[in-house]
Order: structure tokens, then sequence, then C-alpha cells
């Protein structure tokens, strides 16, 4: 994991002078962003002051590249969160497209006409709600997402030509992107190598580093694994393997964002628990498998999700009845896991927070996206630990203190091999 972090600090060493020949609406800061979930989150409700820059979500795709539609929301609350994120000097972006709004962009894109009537379109609702950018969240080019969405295997280049298009209208504003943690898909059914096309008219691509393992899967396994050294060898899918790929692929390292989530996916697990011994010695419970449908072997099901902030106030950090809490090293992701009921929740908590946030930092990075903003606590202590780690908080008492806090409990569970189980509730 080390090796790994070196080559991505060195690339990024080599590229960060030439980020400016990148978007136009590049601002050269840290980043730390959030999407805003419009339909479970008021705007009264969103500390903005804590995020340098806000995506709202979601706006979908429809048959007719004229119109986009706005998901049932009203005007009022997309013109009351825009209002409130100006009063607080916070730039906002919107969201077309997500896993649900994904269907026709393959349609759109794939004529000249429909590209320009498209970028028209959006720049249009830009424009009407006072965002200061926009953000194209196509879940996927090249490739089905939720079942029923358009696929053509010219999509990577259409999308290409489509966001060229947007960029010669647009000018210089905010234009951005998320995309899989895999990549793009092009013609052959091969993820690209070459993003450098779509780096040139982009300010910042979201690498979507979460949901690398989930209900889906079949066995238990991190949302969003830092490295992936333990890892299934079918899903070897990790933030620092994305970032690589995203850089050797032709972005400027400050022009990507890593997404983080402020959501867990939750499993039932049988005793015992097996523990694997990963390539490099440590040892982890992380990876629970059933030997065949879900009932046998020790993963025997699933149990949905929970927010961050549901997980901290329940007490599931502290003393909450039952649960045991270990970590996994290679990933960084804490495992709770109540061996009574059954109920293992592989989660981030605020030392893994930092940690990753501080990564992407020291690798000269743009910084976090994290999806999404309902997530967090009403003390923000999610936040808080993503701006610590990227040092936009580096001279608080809070950051000090969970620095040290953070290395301490480092040391503690190194010293126990990687299965260690500790109180701190980092």
């Amino acid at each position: 994991m080390l090796r790994s972090l070196a080559v991505v600090a060195s690339a990024a060493s080599l590229l960060v002078s030439s980020a400016a020949a990148y978007g136009a609406g590049f601002t050269g800061s840290t980043v730390l962003s959030a999407y805003y979930p419009s339909y479970q989150m008021a705007p009264a409700d969103v500390p903005y002051s804590r995020y340098t820059h806000l995506d709202y979500f979601v706006f979908t795709t429809t048959p007719d590249p004229a119109v986009i539609s706005q998901a049932g929301i009203s005007d009022s609350q997309i013109v009351d969160f825009v209002t409130r994120a100006k009063a607080a000097g916070i730039t906002t972006s919107y969201t077309v497209g997500g896993w649900t709004g994904s269907q026709y962009f393959s349609t759109h894109v794939s004529t000249a006409v429909g590209r320009t009537t498209f970028a028209r379109t959006l720049l249009a609702v830009m424009q009407q709600y006072g965002f200061d950018g926009i953000d194209i969240d196509w879940e996927y080019p090249g490739q089905q997402g939720i079942g029923n969405n358009v696929v053509s295997p010219n999509d990577a280049s259409n999308f290409l030509l489509f966001l060229q298009t947007l960029r010669s209208l647009a000018g210089p504003v905010r234009l951005s992107m998320a995309a899989s943690v895999a990549g793009i898909m092009g013609p052959t059914g091969a993820y690209l190598t070459d993003l450098s096309g779509f780096a040139a008219v982009l300010d910042y691509v979201t690498i979507m580093t979460y949901d690398i393992t989930g209900t889906w899967s079949g066995f238990t396994g991190p949302n969003a694994p830092l490295a992936s050294a333990c890892s299934p060898g079918g899903n070897q899918f990790s933030i620092i393997g994305a970032m690589t790929a995203y850089r050797n692929a032709g972005f400027a390292p400050s022009h990507i964002l890593v997404g983080i989530p402020a959501y867990s996916y939750s499993y039932y697990v049988s005793a015992p628990l097996t523990v694997t011994t990963c390539p490099d010695g440590s040892r982890t419970t992380l990876y629970q498998y059933a030997s065949s449908g879900s009932t046998c072997g020790t993963y025997i099901g699933n149990n949905g999700q929970y927010l961050y902030s549901q997980l901290w106030d329940s007490g599931y950090f502290g003393n909450f009845a039952g649960y045991r809490r270990s970590i996994d090293l290679v990933s960084r992701t804490w495992i709770l896991w109540n061996r009574a009921t059954g109920e293992f929740i592989p989660t981030e908590a605020r030392g893994t927070l930092w940690y990753k946030a501080r990564t992407v930092r020291g690798a000269r990075f743009g910084g976090i996206n994290v999806f999404d903003a309902s997530g967090d606590t009403a003390d923000n202590r999610f936040n808080a630990a993503l701006r610590i780690g990227l040092g936009l908080d580096a001279g608080s008492v809070s950051s000090l203190a969970l620095r040290r806090r953070a290395t301490l409990h480092a040391k503690l569970v190194e010293r126990r091999g990687g299965d260690g189980i500790s109180s701190l509730a980092l």
C-alpha cells in the first residue's frame, strides 16, 4: 500500500504544474464538495460553510433533448438552495443523470443536432436557477446501468463530442462529471486508457469510489476501500487504484475529486467470523462469503443501508450493546459486528475519513466529493474529519486531537495484527 501511495504522489508532483491548462472553471484550491440530495434534505439543513462547493442532486434526462426533469422537486426548493449557498459564498453546480436519470444520454449525444440541443438545454437550466456550473453523472457510457438505459458502443466518443460542444457554448463555467471507479467504457467493451480529451474540457472529475462492494455482491466488504490488497480477485477496485488510473489516463491530479460515501451497507453474518490473512501479512474479517446462495457459510443475508449519522446517533461507535469493533488496515474500513444478531456493518469512522482525506491531500489531488450531505451528524462530525485530513482546518484544537487519536489507534491495531478491537470512537 505504501508503494502505491508513493507512485500516486510522485506522478502528482509531475502533473500539477500543468493543471491550469485544463478546465476553465478550475479554482486551484482544495475542494471539499458534497451532493445535496434534494429528495431527502431541506435547503435550510445544509451546513453550507462547511463545504467549498455543492452539487444539487438531481435533474434527470427525458426522451426530448430540449427538456430535463426536476425529478418532482419544486422550483421554490431549488431557488432556496441556490440562494442560501450564494449567501454563504459557496458555489453550486446541478447534477443531471444519476442511477435513475441516465436513460436518454446515449440518444441525446448521438448526433450533432442532439448534442447542441441538449447542451443548450443544460445551460438554460443553469442560468434559470443561478447555478455556477453543470455536473454530468451518466451511469454509464457504453454499458448498462439501472437496466433500461439506451446504450451504444459509440457512447464514449459521442460523450466527448457532447462535452466539447457544452464547453464551447458554456464558456468559463464549472463543468464536471462523475465517473465510474472502473473508468469509461470504449467501443470494444474495454475501458479507455486515454481520457485526455475529457480532461481538456472538464474542470473536475469525481471518481465514484464507493459501492465497490455492496449487498448485491454475494459477499461482505468495504464500500470505499483505500487499497485492494486483500480484495477478491474480481473486485480489485479501490481509491488508490482509481486515483492512479485516472491520473495515468490524462487527468491532472488537482482536477480529480475522490468520492466518499456517507452511508454504509449492512449484512448478516453468522459466527464464527472467517479470518483472512492478506498478502502483506495483515489479517481481516472484512470479507465473509456464502458458499452457495445466501444461506451457507458465514454470510447469510443483507440488511439495507445506514447513514453515518444513524450509526453515530445510535451509539454503534461507542457502547452500543453487543457490537464488536475492529478495523481493516488495508482498506481503512471499520467493521461493526454483533455476534448475537449477526449484523455486520463495514463503515467509515472519523479515523478512516481523516486517513483517506490525508491520502488525497498528500498526493496533491483536487479533493473529495461526498455522497451525500444528508449523511452527516448534526454537529458535522463526518465533515470535520474530512476537513482536517484535507488541511482545511489544520490549526484547530479538534484537528490536533483527532490526529493524536488516529495515530494512537493505528499503533494499537497494528500491534494486534490488523484485527484488534479498539474502544476509540474515531
